[in-house]
């Protein structure tokens, strides 16, 4: 058979081994001021710290690097906590995953304890669908850091770790191709990243310029 079904490589979805390490966080711009606080032994001004940014923009990665290097303990529903005894990662927060009240109890707690709180959301606080002022007067007094917009340097260095995580080797031509045409975010590398490599995979070629073309537009249909 030699129609294109036939030539169409069976394709499993295997684990990708993403590079999570303190080494493997690509810096720029838009994170240095991130980075540098959290990693660089900076002085918080307050207990709580806010971390926040886009989608995909390297917060999980940031907040992972921080929480190994204090011995936090991550947070979740299973394991909640009602008083502090150390470090504390929360990670997704503007979701109200823990429920708002929980919320309310933890930042008074770690507002009177020795004990240091990082955050993590999508938003910065003062945009939380809060229903009540208790919360956000006590977000108010935490120090909120952002992670900025990625400028070009920044997605092309993006571009190189996710496919070195994938093992896969592409022209940098290729990244300079894709550039100016593509949604400028890190949630939109990251899933253009997976389809090229899917189409790869399943033709049994090499990401070429034409292959990212046909995964761009799928990604804009």
């Amino acid at each position: 058979m030699t129609d294109q079904a036939s030539q169409t490589q069976l394709v499993f979805d295997l684990p990708v081994d993403t590079a999570m390490g303190e080494a493997d966080f690509v810096v720029g711009a838009g994170n240095k001021s991130a980075y540098e606080f959290l990693v660089g032994d900076a002085l918080w001004p307050s207990n709580v710290t806010v971390l926040w940014g886009a989608e995909k923009s390297g917060k999980t990665h940031l907040s992972g690097i921080w929480a190994e290097r204090e011995h936090a303990h991550r947070a979740s529903v299973a394991n909640w906590p009602e008083y502090l005894e150390s470090n504390l990662l929360v990670e997704n927060a503007d979701s109200l995953w823990m429920g708002e009240t929980e919320l309310f109890n933890l930042l008074n707690q770690a507002m009177r304890s020795d004990f240091k709180v990082l955050i993590t959301a999508s938003m910065h606080p003062n945009l939380w669908r809060l229903r009540t002022n208790d919360v956000r007067s006590r977000l108010r007094l935490a120090h909120s850091v952002e992670i900025e917009a990625l400028d070009d340097a920044h997605l092309m260095q993006l571009f190189v770790k996710l496919f070195d995580d994938r093992q896969v080797q592409v022209d940098p031509a290729l990244i300079s191709y894709l550039l100016p045409r593509m949604e400028r975010s890190p949630a939109f590398v990251v899933r253009l990243v997976e389809q090229m490599d899917k189409l790869a995979l399943e033709r049994g070629k090499p990401i070429t310029k034409r292959l990212a073309a046909e995964a761009l537009e799928q990604l804009a249909g």
